[in-house]
């Protein structure tokens, strides 16, 4: 008979190999993500670290954003010595982060492996490399690569839960996965909602998939937002009084930026920097409006968040046509990239360089990306049993939801580009002619041996 040589081993090391090679080109592009990112995470990650080891007071502790990144980044900075710059502590995190990447496509790739195929695991794993943006995002102090891997290890979960729902072990990894992820993006707590709703109709609709699943889902949902209340809970009191800023402050300053962004300039994809777009009609309508709800704040004494929520909600109202388009707009954004970091006239990488080598490159790059983006609507498209990747198409949903009505960036998306990719792989898979040249290249990875039985 013929028996399939699963070689662990052989894909492991090729992904370690690709990873570790991927991650040291992208690192020496002339065009690199922030490496603090805004600073935040960086400083509080920083501060907690010292204070675990002594060096300052608990006074500069303070947790303003998002936990998760400085749940992520602390361990990695008490390993520094204490008077460590923070371009060493710098090569600690990317270091760290490199690592839990690659962990990550190493989980990948077993779940492609899991609920669909090795050669789709393979694939899966093989539009990181086309597209190596998760290289790109490792090499900054940022939310994105925590996010990344907690969305994988939740899949993960589902991926050995959906196969052995009596067991603990995939819903436990599915429950800190969630979990860690809302810690690193809170606004993926939308994703328990929707979660909520596959169980709802899941129990009208698809008898079967409740009996096997409903019920564990709910206790999962339960422990998960459970736990993620408590940990934001405990920041905000560890935080106290000590910082002026507040999750619920940066949402709101974030939403009304997300009123002017591609308000009257739909296809005005320019970061949103002053020293970027200075010229940006939108840029300066919200500038002006900042300044206006400043001067309602003082005269009036109302609280900020008062104020920019009454804004919020009147200008969607009195501008409906605005903001649907902007809702729109922000979702195609969200899947399509730009290069800030370098202006098209000092583009230079090695043949292609200027104002066309720039565009011919942003080109190339969202080809690639639109072609994964088709996979995964095929695939969407052509499967049967959607609810069964619930996980998969939820977390783009919540993410397209929640940044579509505030304001998006890319990187927002980015955590979502793990169920994408895997959907991806499965759509393309379905291509007689992308399946062929998977199946010849996957030939000498998982080699057949002839065993007489």
């Amino acid at each position: 008979m013929h028996k399939m040589d699963f070689s662990t081993k052989r894909i492991n090391a090729i992904i370690v190999l690709l990873s570790s090679f991927m991650m040291v080109l992208v690192l020496n592009l002339p065009f690199k993500a922030k490496p603090f990112g805004d600073i935040t995470f960086h400083e509080e990650s920083k501060n907690l670290a010292l204070f675990i080891k002594g060096a300052v007071a608990y006074d500069k502790v303070v947790i303003t954003r998002a936990p998760g990144p400085i749940l992520f980044y602390t361990p990695v900075y008490t390993l520094a010595p204490v008077d460590a710059t923070d371009d060493q502590l710098w090569v600690y995190a990317v270091v760290f982060t490199s690592i839990i990447i690659t962990i990550s496509l190493l989980l990948i790739f077993r779940i492609g492996s899991s609920l669909f195929s090795k050669e789709v695991g393979f694939l899966s794993v093989l539009l990181f490399f086309l597209f190596p943006i998760h290289c790109y995002y490792s090499l900054g102090i940022l939310a994105e690569a925590p996010a990344f891997f907690s969305l994988t290890l939740a899949i993960y979960g589902w991926s050995i839960a959906f196969h052995q729902p009596n067991k603990k072990l995939g819903w436990i990894f599915l429950i800190l996965g969630m979990w860690f992820l809302i810690l690193n993006r809170p606004n993926t707590l939308l994703l328990l909602g929707l979660g909520f709703l596959v169980v709802l109709y899941a129990f009208f609709k698809n008898k079967s998939f409740f009996l096997s699943y409903g019920k564990k889902m709910m206790v999962s949902f339960f422990c998960v937002g459970l736990l993620g209340f408590g940990v934001l809970q405990l920041a905000k009191i560890i935080t106290g009084n000590k910082s002026g800023g507040s999750q619920e402050g940066l949402l709101y300053y974030v939403a009304h930026q997300g009123r002017f962004q591609f308000r009257e300039e739909p296809t005005d994809f320019r970061f949103w920097e002053s020293d970027i777009r200075p010229d940006s009609k939108d840029y300066q309508n919200w500038n002006k409006s900042g300044a206006a709800l400043s001067v309602i704040i003082d005269q009036t004494h109302q609280s900020y968040a008062d104020v920019y929520k009454k804004f919020l909600i009147d200008d969607a109202l009195e501008h409906p046509g605005f903001f649907i388009r902007q809702f729109f707009v922000k979702c195609f954004y969200g899947h399509v990239y730009f290069i800030n970091s370098v202006q098209p006239d000092k583009f230079d990488l090695g043949p292609l360089k200027g104002p066309i080598g720039y565009w011919i490159f942003i080109l190339l790059i969202n080809s690639i990306n639109l072609i994964i983006v088709a996979g995964a609507l095929l695939f969407l498209f052509l499967e049967k049993n959607l609810i069964q990747y619930w996980l998969f198409w939820g977390i783009i949903v919540s993410l397209l939801i929640f940044h579509g009505l505030t304001y998006m960036e890319p990187r927002y998306i980015f955590p979502s580009r793990v169920a994408l990719y895997l959907m991806s792989a499965a759509g393309l898979y379905r291509i007689s002619w992308i399946q062929k040249i998977i199946q010849k290249i996957t030939i000498y990875i998982f080699p057949i041996s002839n065993i007489k039985s």
